[in-house]
């Protein structure tokens, strides 16, 4: 029950959020970038 307490699990939490946190930024990046290419081919397209 004191576990929570822990260097260790504090180290662990904030390394499994920040690692978290960088793979849901690459995924908006690459939807916007996504985005901006379909919209560059539908204007060259018409």
């Amino acid at each position: 029950m004191n576990d929570f307490k822990t260097p260790n699990f504090i180290e662990k939490f904030y390394k499994d959020r920040k690692s978290k946190n960088n793979a849901i930024l690459l995924l908006i990046i690459f939807f916007v970038i996504l985005f901006f290419f379909i919209t560059i081919l539908r204007m060259n397209i018409t």
